[in-house]
């Protein structure tokens, strides 16, 4: 019962503020370039408030690329504390218009007993912008609905990779392979 609440508490906050843009009815590519405007004009409004150099040097900035939200087969091995490694398939399926976007993921702990070396699941993934090392981060976040899987964070890096985050959505800071490449 637990498990359920804890669910259902975690669909609703994840859930709850980035299906705005869904409800907005615009693409996934409208919403992050209006939110980058929005973005721009408040940073222009406080660069003319420190002078006109500083305005000079955001204006000098160029935006993030707009990249395409990921679908299709990820694959990848990432490190693990325990082992030597996990092997991973995540394969997205649904659009930014996809209300319905699925994904199934299945995971080999290579080293491990075989009754102990594979996970795997499935659920929803919705996207999400911005953490707290990059506000323009496009955040893909699974949610299982079944199998063995916790909440997950990606962030895609480009249109053909996504890399593991931590359970707070920042970027794990040791040195080893985390990213799930398309095939």
């Amino acid at each position: 019962m637990k498990t359920i609440i804890t669910f259902f508490v975690l669909f609703t906050l994840t859930l709850g503020l980035q299906q705005a843009q869904a409800q907005s009815g615009k693409s996934y590519k409208e919403w992050l370039e209006e939110s980058r405007k929005v973005s721009n004009k408040a940073t222009s409004k406080k660069a003319t408030a420190k002078g006109k150099a500083t305005a000079a040097k955001a204006e000098d900035k160029a935006p993030a690329p707009v990249m395409a939200p990921p679908s299709g087969t990820f694959r990848g091995i990432m490190a693990c504390a325990d082992c030597k490694g996990i092997r991973t398939e995540l394969i997205l399926t649904g659009g930014p218009k996809d209300l319905n976007r699925t994904f199934t993921m299945k995971q080999m702990y290579v080293g491990k007993p075989d009754d102990k070396s594979v996970v795997s699941g499935s659920g929803k993934w919705i996207l999400a912008k911005g953490n707290k090392q990059d506000p323009d981060a496009v955040i893909l976040q699974l949610i299982p609905m079944e199998g063995d899987l916790n909440l997950m964070y990606f962030q895609q890096v480009s249109e053909t990779e996504v890399k593991l985050l931590n359970n707070r959505q920042e970027e794990i800071s040791d040195s080893k392979n985390y990213s799930l490449r398309k095939l």
